[in-house]
């Protein structure tokens, strides 16, 4: 026997000796798996083990195997399917979560949001009104409905103390300015804090006798009328002096009985005096005048008060003949409303008038103790105050300012 027959019986041997026949439905040695039948290949991967003098099948392995492979197929399909089903709903679960996550913080945000919007359109509606409280020495300061908010000033000649007051105004940063008779301006916060102050009694630059009116324009420059010298003084919002013109007169560019200023959006400025009203550029050029002694429409018994709405439209107190009148800025009259007394829109002694952002007209009705709120053409609105000392309570009162913030 040659050395490959040898090797080839030594190879049969170890085959027999590996896979007996009474042992062909145990485990393939080549991918494990139990056979349950006695063919002579694996059921699962074709392996073949022959038993000693048995035929090679005619080809029915890959046939089997291919089936079997399909199987295996088809189930790692069904298993990937229900694992990707178990993943979607994890993930689609995982999804709902922090969708319900973000949606309630972005009601939190909303809801934050909305509470803000509210506060500042609150803020807006509710601007402040401060009114010089004159016998009382005082500034006292309100909502645009009258609720009483605050409070300051004593009697004196000190910083934050009144002798007088007369006009008020407010400039873009809510600075609260205020002018006394005894010839100085103050200058506090919102809220009553003293800031500074100038004046003093004179004829000269920064000077005064009667001071009465006050007016800020869009650059934050405060004008004053001073009654006495009939002459309207600039300033800087530190006090510094800028420019002075005006005399006593009764003609153009002339000031008899010079009262209330006002500026409107351009900066024109208007005054009043004693039957008519003046306009002017801000640096004192005369432009018009209107008005004269009477009780109709245009006619005046005594001016006071002036202010000015967002459209240019002019207002003013016409103090003896009880009522409010409005013109365009040309002079051309538009309406007016009011009468002697006592009750809704009725006046006794009106001075001051403010007009807010809405365009509400707000009257100082002084010897009813009281502010008075009308529509933009004189609808009466609400009223506030009475005779006292209290908080919401008024003696005297001339001034009437509203923040513009």
């Amino acid at each position: 026997m040659n050395y490959q027959e040898k090797k080839k019986e030594e190879l049969k041997k170890e085959r027999k000796e590996e896979f007996p026949e009474e042992e062909a439905t145990k485990e393939c040695p080549a991918c494990h798996t139990i056979n349950l039948s006695n063919a002579n290949f694996c059921q699962e991967c074709g392996h073949k083990f022959f038993k000693e003098g048995s035929e090679k099948p005619k080809e029915p392995a890959p046939q089997i195997v291919q089936e079997k492979k399909e199987e295996k197929v088809e189930e790692k399909k069904e298993e990937v399917k229900e694992e990707v089903k178990e993943k979607k709903k994890s993930f689609f679960s995982q999804a709902q979560i922090e969708s319900i996550r973000k949606s309630e913080e972005e009601m939190k945000n909303k809801e934050e949001t909305v509470k803000e919007v509210k506060a500042v359109e609150v803020k807006k509606v509710q601007k402040a009104v401060y009114v010089t409280d004159r016998v009382n020495y005082r500034i006292q300061k309100f909502t645009s409905e009258g609720e009483f908010i605050t409070k300051w000033g004593r009697e004196g000649s000190g910083d934050g103390e009144f002798e007088r007051q007369c006009g008020i105004d407010i400039d873009s940063q809510g600075n609260v300015y205020v002018v006394s008779s005894k010839n100085r301006i103050q200058k506090f916060t919102s809220e009553g804090e003293f800031i500074t102050k100038w004046g003093r009694e004179g004829s000269g630059d920064g000077e005064f006798m009667h001071l009465i009116g006050i007016a800020i324009d869009s650059e934050g420059n405060v004008y004053v009328t001073d009654m006495y010298y009939g002459r309207i003084q600039k300033f800087t919002s530190e006090g510094e002096f800028i420019t002075k013109w005006g005399r006593e007169g009764s003609g153009d560019g002339e000031f008899h009985n010079l009262w209330e200023i006002a500026i409107d959006s351009e900066d024109y400025y208007f005054v009043t005096l004693k039957n008519r009203i003046q306009k002017f550029t801000s640096e004192g050029e005369f432009i018009t005048k209107w008005g004269r002694e009477g009780s109709g429409d245009g006619e005046f018994k005594f001016l006071v008060g002036i202010a000015i709405d967002s459209e240019g439209n002019i207002y003013v107190v016409d103090n003896e003949n009880h009522c409010i009148q409005k013109f365009t800025s040309e002079g051309e009259f538009i309406t007016k409303w009011g009468r002697e007394g006592s009750g809704d829109g009725e006046f006794e002694g009106p001075d001051g008038i403010a007009i807010d952002s809405e365009g509400n007209v707000y009257v100082v009705d002084c010897w009813n103790y009281r502010i008075q709120k009308f529509t933009s053409e004189g609808e009466f609105i609400t009223k506030w105050g009475r005779e006292g000392s209290g908080d919401g309570e008024f003696e005297n009162t001339i001034g009437i300012a509203i923040s513009k913030i």
